[in-house]
């Protein structure tokens, strides 16, 4: 299925002949240092961050307590934020897993990167909630427990703030990424994620069929609970992710390519029940893929690249505070756009914060650590192997 090419600059550290196994060497050496970031890619999170604020504190507010009076206008197309985000994540983290070559070395960055601001966010919701308009009588202790995991839904229990669902879908990516490269899934990629998208053909529409007949009994809730670890709503959009890298680098025929992303798209729509156009995901696969080839300079606009660095911190941090801020500023006869406006800026205030002050010191110290570790053992087993031949 693969065929022989060229590597691009942005593709493996070494400079021997490349053949497309050298991406799936299990040998490779790794590294927890940050890869060369591509800027246009970042500023596509950006967009897609500002794309959920916009979402949540205007259509998602309006429906669940309302303006007073109605703000006026709504940005409704949060779902397409969320689309974007999926696809960018199957971009960019298959190009990160199949860099580094090591599954630990990628599942350590990723863990350092996202579970230490999380769990203080997580904390900072328990006071954030009793200010939270309708806030919730009580969490219960499997709840804040099932949250700890970051797969709560997993387990039946719904998210402390509910736009983390997201964050549970990522973190069974990384998972369903690396059992992939482990199985050989990745290398015969057609094989792997064909397996996933036939398995969201055929699973999501059944369960959603059986959903109001059958959705107290145990087994629906084992079946539903499958669904999500193989993430076979979402796992269409990852594909088309891994699928735009294969190409950016050149890796299999570019039209089987270009065909599977059709089939992963048409499978994404077919189980949607209309939520997403068609168009606009036609729109977004094209926009990731131009953005990675460096097509689109507006996108290196400084602020939107700034945008991105503080986008992890803006999503965790911004929709029970945003949303507690406009509640009790509205009722206290502030206007709603004003409301608006100070949330908007509020949030980015504290991602801000957060992220410099919090999350980039904490990243750097836990990444120093594992790359300690890790050269500390592989330096303990050349010693070994050294003794072991001069015995």
């Amino acid at each position: 299925m693969f065929t022989q090419n060229r590597v691009p600059a942005l593709v493996g550290p070494s400079s021997r002949k490349w053949v497309p196994e050298m991406l799936f060497d299990r040998d490779t050496t790794a590294s927890l240092q940050p890869h060369r970031r591509i800027v246009e890619l970042d500023a596509l999170r950006a967009f897609a961050a500002l794309s959920l604020i916009g979402f949540h504190f205007t259509h998602v507010y309006q429906v669940k307590f309302g303006y007073v009076p109605a703000l006026g206008f709504e940005w409704p197309f949060g779902a397409y934020g969320v689309e974007l985000f999926f696809i960018l994540s199957g971009y960019v983290n298959s190009m990160s897993l199949l860099r580094r070559g090591k599954p630990a070395d990628f599942v350590a960055a990723r863990l350092i990167r996202i579970v230490p601001i999380f769990m203080l966010v997580i904390l900072a919701n328990a006071a954030v909630l009793m200010l939270a308009p309708h806030a919730p009588a009580s969490i219960s202790m499997g709840q804040w427990l099932a949250n700890l995991t970051l797969m709560p839904r997993v387990f039946g229990y719904e998210c402390i703030d509910p736009v983390m669902w997201t964050l549970q879908v990522e973190m069974m990516f990384y998972v369903t990424l690396v059992v992939l490269f482990q199985i050989g899934g990745l290398r015969r990629y057609f094989i792997g994620w064909g397996a996933l998208l036939a398995m969201s053909l055929t699973i999501c529409p059944w369960l959603d069929s059986l959903s109001i007949t059958h959705s107290d009994s145990q087994w629906f809730a084992v079946a539903t609970g499958f669904r999500r670890l193989l993430l076979l709503d979402f796992a269409p959009l990852f594909a088309i992710g891994f699928l735009l890298y294969m190409i950016q680098t050149r890796v299999g025929k570019m039209w089987q390519n270009i065909f599977a992303i059709g089939v992963a798209a048409a499978v994404f729509h077919s189980i949607d029940h209309g939520k997403h156009n068609p168009l606009a995901t036609l729109l977004i696969i094209a926009t990731v893929l131009m953005a990675a080839k460096g097509l689109i300079a507006p996108l290196r606009f400084k602020p939107l690249v700034f945008i991105s660095t503080i986008s992890y911190s803006l999503y965790l941090c911004h929709n029970n505070l945003g949303c507690a801020l406009i509640y009790h500023l509205n009722h206290v006869g502030v206007p709603s756009l004003v409301c608006l406006v100070v949330a908007v800026a509020f949030s980015f205030a504290v991602a801000t914060i957060v992220t410099t002050r919090v999350e980039q010191p904490i990243t750097r110290f836990l990444r120093n650590a594992w790359q300690q570790r890790v050269s500390a053992s592989r330096n303990s087993a050349s010693a070994n192997k050294e003794q072991l031949v001069r015995c």
